[in-house]
């Protein structure tokens, strides 16, 4: 006779089919966790509410309140429209702190139907709304094991005002006595919270975003000199200081008689000047796999994120930019977690966001590289390590040494 499976209750807004980093993670939690010892159920958000199964595991899909929502904008919005929504938001906003209204409401309805018991609970942030389902089912099912997933900064996020500040400072102080385990995508990320819970019996686990696929890569020698960015530019991430070093290599007559400029799923919001326009091409939204595929035939991965406050901060596509094996040009923050991944998984070069000479440097070194001038030795066995199943193990060893 088999012994009976424990019980991984996963809740999770986004999952899915829903294309988005918070949902990846989540799906590499399902697909990678133990199922032979585990039963797995998933309760995520959707506009109605419908029972599906995703790699083994049944998956509730619970719907919020039908009109009081946060509506989110889209670009090529009318502008009336968008100020329609971001009124909607404000007013929304000032009554409640969640993101999905009546939803974990809902959520805690379906559990308790159909989880007679939850051995590990997975609570995972954003929203709010998850962890205040946690704060609920870690006081009804009190033996559970309950993983507290960040994700990124709560209270300690830069662009919150203060009353969202005081009421996420309220909901970690809650979790930090409540929770078994708090996850984060990063260690000064992790360091912030434990800095806020001070005195909490529960413990701190990096488990990284990662990559999730099994691209195996290709030594390319491209006629063309590529550039490749892939994502969207906004606030203080744009381009603009890039281009004024590329325009410092062209008048030094720097640039390789033919190269081009791939930007993927990029919206055009910055300036491009005019000699520049004949090089650049703009790629629609693809899926994932097509944009591994772009990559894997760079001669330079544009990597663009500018410095904050807050460190610890891992751009969406590092890690399937490391994954492919190809050079990166990493335009960040050098004193933060993004530039200190690409230098030990040696595969590439880190320039100052602000700083023209660095980038200038930067794609000297690639084209270099390009021309065989130049090699990079790339650390296999670390870049391997953050493929999404190694990071989800690292997870599944961690809580069996504490059920």
């Amino acid at each position: 006779m088999q012994p009976t499976k424990k019980s991984l209750v996963i809740v999770c807004a986004q999952f899915y089919p829903v294309k988005h980093i918070a949902a990846f993670r989540m799906n590499a939690l399902v697909k990678y966790w133990d199922h032979q010892n585990f039963d797995i159920s998933v309760y995520c958000y959707g506009d109605e509410e419908i029972q599906i199964e995703y790699e083994g595991a049944k998956v509730f899909v619970l719907s919020g309140s039908a009109w009081i929502k946060l509506r989110q904008q889209q670009p090529g919005m009318p502008t009336w429209k968008h100020k329609l929504y971001s009124l909607n938001n404000r007013i929304i906003r000032y009554f409640s702190k969640n993101d999905y209204p009546g939803w974990s409401k809902n959520v805690l309805r379906s559990i308790k139907q159909n989880q007679a018991k939850i051995d590990v609970l997975f609570t995972s942030f954003s929203p709010v709304d998850a962890h205040i389902v946690g704060l609920e089912l870690k006081r009804h099912f009190t033996s559970c094991y309950w993983i507290a997933d960040m994700r990124d900064e709560m209270s300690m996020n830069q662009m919150l005002n203060e009353g969202d500040r005081l009421y996420y400072r309220k909901i970690e102080g809650e979790i930090g006595l409540s929770a078994d385990l708090v996850t984060a995508v990063s260690k000064p990320i992790l360091d912030g919270f434990q800095a806020i819970f001070k005195s909490t019996t529960c413990q701190f686990l990096e488990i990284r975003n990662g990559f999730d696929h099994d691209f195996h890569p290709v030594k390319v020698q491209n006629e063309w000199f590529t550039f490749v960015y892939a994502g969207t530019f906004y606030g203080k991430r744009k381009p603009d200081v890039f281009f004024k070093a590329l325009s410092e290599l062209k008048n030094n007559n720097e640039l390789p008689n033919h190269w081009k400029i791939q930007f993927i799923g990029t919206h055009r919001n910055f300036s491009i000047s005019q000699e520049f326009l004949p090089h650049v091409e703009f790629i629609p939204q693809i899926s994932n796999e097509e944009v591994v595929g772009y990559l894997s035939v760079s001669d330079c991965q544009l990597l663009i994120h500018p410095p904050s406050a807050a460190k610890g901060i891992f751009t969406g596509k590092i890690f399937d930019y490391l994954s492919v094996e190809r050079p990166i040009l990493g335009i960040v923050d050098p004193n933060d977690v993004a530039s200190e991944l690409i230098k030990s998984c040696e595969a590439g070069f880190i320039a100052d966001f602000n700083s023209v000479q660095e980038i200038s440097t930067g794609i000297r070194k690639c084209i270099q590289v390009w021309k065989g001038e130049e090699s990079l030795s790339y650390n296999h066995a670390e870049i391997q390590s953050l493929h999404r199943k190694h990071q989800v193990q690292k997870l599944v060893t961690f809580v069996r040494g504490n059920l």
